[in-house]
């Protein structure tokens, strides 16, 4: 009961907060419009000189999957590496050890807060934009689409947040953990469909993405396409097995972490 009262008032107060201060909604909308409105222009034009299919996939299709990767960073689950980092760099994580909360449920509510309010006015309102400019393709007309993205998109933002938390507790041992986490926040943005649509990606690299965290942790790119129809549940499954794995390695690692600052900070 404490970390749920816990968790309402850290997301209600944040929420306040960008209602009131709406300058980071203004960030991610330009962010979105600039990054993807781009992408999407380039694809339609690439599409285009290629009659309009490529690899058997049209436009529709490969628009909706990378505007879903876009919709999901304004959540911006990548922030929590930097956070935690910025704690142990401060020392702030000793004050927030020593209070009655777990620091990581701590900064996952308060990672869940920053992003939640921008993640739903900017889908929104974007979702109405593409439905208007491109349609909408038959494959997110069925009863089993909007089931299914919203069971992968929570599972998705778990394995985010496990990922990057990884790499943030990191910092008690390297201190500055960006170095690691370029080459973590890369992966995702190559596997997870950002600048090349999944259906476009090679053999191999398809098989990569599918398999390995960084891709799982971006399923929602994938509930666009007819495949989704039927092995939505291997994919979610995936997602699943990565999420059991990531939330044992975070467990030692929290643990470890908590028995360095007790020695080193007495």
């Amino acid at each position: 009961m404490k970390e749920i009262r816990l968790a309402r008032k850290i997301i209600t107060t944040l929420v306040k907060d960008r209602i009131h201060y709406p300058g980071r909604l203004i960030v991610d909308t330009m962010g979105i419009l600039a990054r993807c409105g781009i992408l999407l222009v380039l694809y339609w034009y690439v599409f285009k000189m290629n009659n309009g299919s490529i690899n058997g996939t049209t436009f529709l299709f490969s628009a909706w999957s990378i505007y879903f990767y876009f919709s999901f960073s304004v959540l911006r689950w990548r922030d929590i590496s930097r956070a935690i980092m910025q704690d142990v760099q401060t020392g702030n994580v000793e004050v927030l050890f020593s209070k009655p909360i777990s620091y990581l449920s701590y900064r996952v509510w308060w990672q869940i807060g920053s992003g939640i309010y921008s993640y739903i006015v900017i889908t929104f309102l974007a979702s109405i934009a593409l439905i208007l400019m491109i349609g909408v393709p038959q494959t997110m007309m069925t009863r089993l689409f909007i089931p299914t993205y919203v069971l992968t998109l929570f599972c998705g933002s778990i394995l985010s947040l496990l990922i990057y938390s990884i790499v943030g507790l990191l910092a008690f041992w390297i201190e500055d953990i960006n170095p690691v986490f370029w080459i973590v926040d890369k992966a995702i943005m190559i596997l997870g469909g950002s600048y090349l649509a999944v259906s476009l990606f090679p053999p191999l690299m398809y098989q990569i993405a599918l398999y390995s965290p960084f891709g799982a942790s971006q399923f929602v790119t994938h509930t666009v396409y007819s495949s989704w129809q039927t092995n939505w549940y291997q994919l979610v499954g995936i997602q699943c097995a990565w999420i059991v794995v990531l939330s044992v390695i975070v467990f030692f690692l929290f643990r470890h972490a908590k028995q360095k600052v007790s020695v080193n900070g007495g």
